[in-house]
């Protein structure tokens, strides 16, 4: 018999396939922070724009004493301009990348608005750019799980915790294309519970959802992880599985069980309708034939 399925919310994608874009351009922003001098951002800056500035300045007066008197006044101008380009030019790409923590915190921003993993960058210190990295950081990972929870909850059915029919009716699908791709045979089970207006007229509401609660149970067994098992409404239930044409696995035989709620002695059973197919089919043609066994054998019954 199969294990029941458990509920996966999804994760935020931390691992390192998710991070290299990250890692790589927050190398330079990591060397800085690793000099304690620089432990603030405005530190940072500072100390960016006096490298640009004195630096260039520094070594074109440098230049200019070990030349002096070889050096025409059109090279002293080219050195001049090289100097102040190459000092501009570095100051222009240092604060790019030390700017490079708010741009991952919009990007951040951007992977949840688009549904995209989030890609987790962890960066020392505590100046203002890292705060507000991890700050938005953990503002979207605390999104994409409420939003995981909520699309779990919308797919499930409230009462069972088996897919919904919406939810269901796209996976059925999925699966049967993917399956049939493989040559796999897909077999879809229609089951719905025997006198269950009248059982629920006798004992309650109350019974009546435990019984239902009780086939999910069931159903969920059977499906296991590669199975799909749905409330397709009311007491009405659907199970898609894929198989080799000879291993199919005993659903019919378990579900077709009586069940005994506790509390009210009366087994009930279930009415099973089952169709297959070897071939890519859509999952409304297929129940609508697992359905139309339901009602044939339901007609031989009585």
């Amino acid at each position: 018999m199969k294990p029941a399925p458990s509920t996966q919310i999804p994760k935020t994608a931390t691992g390192p396939a998710a991070v290299p874009r990250a890692i790589d351009r927050l190398g330079f922003y990591r060397l800085l922070a690793s000099f304690p001098a620089l432990a603030s951002f405005r530190a940072k800056v500072n100390a960016i724009v006096l490298i640009g500035t004195l630096l260039p300045a520094f070594l074109l007066v440098l230049s200019i004493v070990l030349g002096a008197g070889r050096i025409s006044a059109v090279a002293l101008i080219v050195l001049v301009v090289l100097f102040i380009v190459a000092g501009v030019a570095f100051t222009v790409w240092a604060l790019g990348r030390l700017l490079v923590p708010l741009d991952l915190a919009a990007e951040s921003i951007d992977d949840v608005a688009l549904e995209r993993p989030l890609a987790r960058a962890e960066l020392p210190g505590s100046d203002a750019a890292a705060q507000i990295l991890r700050g938005v950081q953990a503002l979207v990972s605390r999104i994409e799980s409420l939003v995981g929870n909520a699309k779990q909850s919308r797919d499930r059915d409230e009462l069972t915790g088996l897919w919904n029919r919406r939810a269901g009716r796209e996976r059925a699908q999925t699966l049967i294309e993917r399956e049939t791709r493989r040559g796999r045979a897909i077999r879809a089970m229609v089951a719905d519970v025997n006198d269950f207006t009248a059982f629920n007229a006798r004992h309650g509401t109350g019974h009546g959802d435990a019984l239902l609660k009780a086939i999910a149970g069931r159903l969920a067994r059977v499906a296991g992880d590669d199975g799909l098992a749905v409330r397709w409404g009311g007491d009405a239930f659907l199970l898609v599985e894929a198989a080799a044409t000879d291993e199919w696995s005993d659903a019919d035989e378990l579900l077709g069980r009586p069940i005994v709620v506790k509390g009210s002695e009366e087994p009930l059973t279930l009415a099973l309708g089952l169709a297959r197919a070897e071939q890519r089919v859509s999952i409304d043609a297929l129940v609508a034939d697992a359905e139309a066994a339901l009602a044939s054998a339901r007609g031989r019954t009585r």
